[in-house]
């Protein structure tokens, strides 16, 4: 009769580790801060054929961290047209962490502009959002100024452990 051999395992994880995952402390906070595209419609005719409007979005946080959403394209919207996602569509997100019980404010500006290949992009819309740490999930609505293109975004804080 032969013998089994068995392989002795080695150590795989890292000395004193620990399997808890709030890995920020007590004495700070985390936070999600994140800016999402619920619809967007248009009831002009953006483009100078008349055929449809080309939009995106920026986004400039803090510092140096900027976005553009989608990251590569645009979304095309004809006159009276309505875009819905059925996903989320995430147009900013950072993680921030804050001393507990420390009040922080979150400064994000959303652009939304229009996409034109014979002359220079416009901007629609600009609004500057001022995010409370922590905060309730609230609707936003980013409007040009006569109300012809309206983009509803759903602003959110919320505490979290990763």
């Amino acid at each position: 009769m032969s013998r089994r051999y068995y392989a002795k395992g080695k150590k795989t994880y890292a000395k004193d580790q620990s399997f808890e995952q709030d890995q920020v402390g007590e004495e700070k906070e985390r936070y999600l801060i994140s800016i999402d595209l619920m619809s967007l419609k248009t009831l002009k005719d953006y483009d100078i054929m008349g055929w449809r409007g080309e939009f995106y979005f920026k986004a400039d946080g803090p510092k140096v961290f900027k976005s553009r959403f989608p990251n590569k394209g645009t979304i095309k919207l004809q006159r009276n047209q309505n875009f819905t996602s059925k996903a989320d569509m995430n147009i900013w997100s950072q993680f921030k962490t804050v001393k507990a019980g420390a009040e922080a404010v979150e400064r994000v500006k959303i652009i939304l502009r229009e996409q034109d290949h014979l002359k220079k992009d416009s901007t629609i819309a600009e609004e500057m959002y001022e995010i409370v740490l922590p905060s309730k999930t609230r609707y936003d609505i980013l409007q040009d100024s006569k109300e012809q293109t309206k983009a509803k975004l759903r602003i959110q804080a919320s505490r979290t452990r990763y």
